[in-house]
């Protein structure tokens, strides 16, 4: 097997390095190229000019544009391709015009088409790839920095978001988050095209107080059948773009932000019908669940414009429960597992707590990420007392009240504050006599974040600032004992760019300083993102006496980010002490990275592929003893064909290297060398039945591998449902699963510890399912499942024999004695006869199932004002190796697909019903 993965290994790294250059020289025609090559870059100045035209009569929003306002506004026609022939004009006539009045600015759009239209129904913000679109983007601040983008189809489907960044060509690149303004849109189908009209209240809007406006603006028509880009503001393909190669929108004059307050309240019901399992301790039922349940709730949303440019949101007893659950997974690392923030008040404004954007990370890992809202309202941290035979212990913490300003003052001073309070949570109990008692499991919680950012010569230059707090009012000595009582980050960040954008260079450094007492600065200590216990480490060592810790991280990075060629060289240093998982996310720690990244890009039409781009490079980290710890040299190639079928291969050797977690806090090990690569194909995803494909696969020189595929089906019956399902299967083999370690003052080699490791074979299966149901714009249905199933199998225990080496010795047969025991444990006996003390190690094997579901009725009854309709269903358990004896018929630990299929759908469900109504005011 190793052999025929060589070989595959030799054929992708020729496809990565001989293919672009062999096809280097095939380009788009002539008269196209030359379009593109002979146009020179457009200064700021000279950019397109759109003019808005004050209204003196009302109009009807009903997508016609038959009043006579229409004919008074000044309409675009000069629409230029970025696909499929880059640099021709649109395809199809297309006219777009801007009115406004004391209120709103309002956009026509008569797109004339010689063929039917494509479209879809779609629920609000969805990504609608396969229908015809208008896209009109506006950077009302004019500061090349934030835009707002409002989609619409044939159909009427709006897509809003909150645009920022300079990103790539326009339409793949920059960030942007959810955003859920208030405005109006309505469309017709007739013989000649499609029609527009959009009503954006300038309440929306956040823009500077001159009198006299001038913004940005990008206007984008896609027509679907031709997979042709259109776009008001021109640039090419390989120079840099984004919001500040927008054009400009002039004579909009004399207007305010109107009305200054929403309010959003919310009152919502649920039931919930959980399984109450007895417990086998005593002969009482669970006091404080009947397995039917119900709860109401009721809170706030409130925002309110400080003026034009500064806006204050904030939310009293917030409810998520719309909210797409998070997927199963199967984590056996010692580090956490990072889900994205789906929580809307979290998620609009985001963009502009983005801190340090693009560092180092790549194949070495993720950065260190200084603001993770997910902190906020987390699951509680603390323990139920050891006593509790039935506890009712909350599975989120309460969100008492969050406020946040954000905006721009005096004209290139981006600010944002956000500020959240969560309360105490305690989890009531009643132990084996049933005498009730209650256990303290989160404290009182204060989290700030302040954001500063300065902007300079028109966005190329960036100077910003960041802090972050999080107080805690600990008055358990169990909480005390696991969480610090205070923890903060300050940090200054810094983007300059150059010679149009081509060039940019970006930085920044943070501290961070945590307080708490002995015991929760050792085991912060000791964590797995820095193991100041490693007896091996030069320079680490665990302090049992403090009560704080500080640290630092640096990073910058040089890119060239236009042309044919591009690249970036980046450069990160974290100090061991750097601590941001209060209010960030991190996984490690005192480490030092090299990340390199360069690309060939052809993004012009040949006589093979549509476009093309190969890029790689090697990525080096090392920890702060200076012991090389990844050695990474990755290449990869994607393509699309010009049937719009396209793909990518990624091929990567892990060159042998030390590894300071493989042992959790004991001695380094050696890293063995590893090969590793991937493969993905997807089809025209325009045609009814679509479908994505993944391979990957790697092993090491150890014996370990890994197996992963899925494919991804997506099936658009008419106009308005849409059905996805997409399988995968993970198998996989690890040569040493760290499993336990014992204190053994006869075990020198490992510094009087033994660490002992299992090898693991595991099988995951999953299937994630979707169904999108469209009744009109303003209804929607939407579906989600997940089956999951994850088998492992451990094999026989083995000992670490010495730091700095993969090797293991066998428990049995290489060393001492392994005994099952009959409550399924084993016991260890090191040395046999010896004098080393026996210790026990737990039945690792596994089997978990779990079948996660949500369905969302969604039905925006009045603008802004929103009925959900929700349906949470979830089966799950788990079976591990010691329970095989009660469970003989289960076989724990190995693969049975029918059989765990039948016992997933035999296991209780627990469903949950929440209706939830809120309406929106704006006075």
């Amino acid at each position: 097997m190793r052999l025929c993965f060589l070989k595959a290994r030799y054929l992708l790294v020729s496809t990565v390095f001989v293919i672009p250059f062999v096809l280097s020289a095939q380009e788009v025609s002539p008269n196209a190229a030359s379009l593109v090559r002979n146009r020179a870059l457009t200064p700021h100045s000279a950019a397109p000019v759109a003019f808005a035209v004050r209204m003196k009569t009302g109009i009807n929003i009903d997508g016609r544009l038959d009043e006579i306002p229409w004919d008074q506004a000044r309409p675009i026609t000069e629409f230029t391709q970025n696909d499929p022939f880059e640099g021709q004009p649109v395809s199809e006539p297309t006219e777009v015009r801007f009115l406004y009045d004391d209120n709103a600015i309002y956009v026509g759009g008569k797109l004339y088409d010689s063929n039917p239209v494509t479209t879809r129904l779609a629920r609000r913000d969805a990504i609608v790839a396969d229908s015809d679109l208008l896209i009109v983007v506006i950077d009302s601040y004019h500061d090349h920095q934030t835009a707002y983008r409002f989609e619409t189809n044939p159909s009427g489907m709006k897509r809003d978001l909150a645009v920022s960044g300079a990103g790539r060509a326009y339409g793949r690149g920059g960030g942007g988050s959810a955003w859920d303004p208030v405005w109006d849109v309505a469309t017709s189908i007739t013989d000649e095209g499609w029609f527009v009209e959009m009503r954006i209240p300038f309440s929306q809007l956040r823009f500077s107080p001159e009198d006299t406006q001038v913004w940005g603006v990008q206007i984008e028509r896609a027509i679907n059948r031709n997979k042709e880009r259109a776009v008001f503001s021109f640039t090419p393909k390989l120079e840099a773009t984004g919001i500040a190669r927008y054009g400009h929108l002039e004579g909009v004059r004399g207007v305010s932000a109107g009305r200054k307050l929403e309010l959003l309240p919310y009152v919502g019901m649920s039931a919930e019908y959980i399984d109450q399992a007895p417990s086998s301790q005593v002969a009482f039922s669970n006091p404080f669940r009947s397995g039917s349940d119900y709860f109401g709730r009721a809170g706030l949303d409130l925002k309110y414009r400080l003026g034009s440019n500064l806006t204050l949101d904030a939310t009293a007893n917030p409810d998520f429960g719309q909210v797409e659950v998070d997927p199963a997974v199967i984590n056996l690392t010692a580090f956490e597992t990072r889900f994205d923030e789906r929580r809307p008040f979290f998620v609009e404004g985001a963009e502009l707590f983005q801190f340090a954007r693009g560092g180092p990370g790549g194949t070495t890992g993720r950065s260190p990420q200084v603001m993770y809202s997910r902190r906020i309202g987390r699951r509680p941290q603390g323990q139920v007392s050891s006593s509790a035979v039935f506890s009712d212990k909350p599975t989120a913490t309460t969100i008492l009240g969050a406020a946040k300003i954000t905006g721009k003052v005096r004209g290139n001073w981006s600010i944002g504050l956000l500020e959240a309070f969560t309360g105490r949570e305690y989890a009531p109990f009643v132990d084996g006599l049933s005498i009730p008692g209650k256990s303290v499991i989160e404290p009182p919680t204060n989290y700030l974040v302040g954001r500063l950012r300065r902007d300079l010569r028109s966005g190329q230059t960036q100077i910003g600032m960041m802090v972050t707090s999080v107080n805690r009012d600990i008055t358990d000595t169990g909480l005390a004992s696991r969480l610090r009582t205070s923890a903060y980050v300050a940090g200054m960040d810094f983007i300059h760019e150059w010679a149009n954008r081509g060039w940019r260079v970006n930085g920044a450094v943070t501290s961070s300083y945590v307080r708490g007492n002995e015991a929760v600065m050792i085991r912060t200590q000791r964590s797995s993102a820095r193991y100041f216990q490693r007896p091996d480490a030069s320079h680490l060592r665990v302090d049992s006496t403090a009560t704080s810790m500080t640290g630092y991280s640096g990073m910058f990075t040089l890119e060239r980010q236009a042309g044919s060629v591009q690249g970036k060289i980046g450069l990160a240093a974290l100090s061991p002490g750097y601590e941001v998982n209060d209010m960030g996310f991190q996984t490690e720690t005192g480490r030092y990275v090299i990340d390199n990244d360069f690309s060939f890009n052809r993004p012009r039409p040949g006589t093979f592929f549509r476009n093309w781009r190969v890029n790689g490079g090697p990525d080096l980290k090392w920890n702060s003893d200076g012991d090389l710890i990844s050695s990474n040299f990755n290449a990869n190639l994607r393509w699309q064909w010009l049937n719009y079928w396209g793909g990518s291969i990624r091929v990567a050797h892990d060159f042998d290297t030390y590894d300071d977690r493989l042992t959790r806090g004991g001695p380094l090990a050696r890293s063995p060398s590893q090969y590793s690569g991937n493969l993905n194909l997807n089809s025209d995803y325009r045609q009814p039945l679509s479908v994505r494909g993944r391979y990957s696969g790697e092993f090491d020189e150890a014996g370990s591998w890994k197996h992963s595929g899925s494919l991804n089906f997506t099936y658009k019956s008419g106009e308005n449902v849409e059905v996805r399902l997409g399988p995968a299967v993970t198998k996989s083999y690890s040569a040493a699963q760290y499993v336990s370690s014992v204190r053994d003052a006869l075990a020198t080699e490992t510094y009087g510890r033994r660490y002992a490791f299992a090898p693991i074979d595991q099988t995951t299966v999953s299937l994630e399912t979707r169904l999108n149901v469209n009744f009109s714009p303003t209804l929607t249905l939407e579906v989600f499942a997940q089956p999951f199933i994850s088998n492992g199998d451990f094999g026989n225990l083995m000992e670490f024999s010495a730091p700095r080496t993969f090797d293991f010795l066998e428990y049995g047969t290489a060393i001492g004695t392994s005994v099952r025991q009959s409550d399924g444990d084993y016991l260890i006996d090191p040395d046999g006869v010896g004098a080393a003390v026996p210790f026990t190690v737990s039945d690792r094997d596994f089997n978990f199932r779990s079948l996660l579901g949500n369905s969302v009725l969604r039905w925006e009854w009045s603008p802004g004002s929103t009925l959900f309709l929700v349906w949470q269903q979830s089966r799950s358990d788990r079976l591990v190796g010691s329970d095989y004896d009660a469970l003989s018929a289960e076989a724990i630990g190995s693969f049975d697909f029918g059989h765990d299929t039948g016992e997933l759908l035999n296991i209780q469900a627990d469903n949950i019903f929440l209706v939830k109504v809120n309406y929106w005011l704006n006075l």
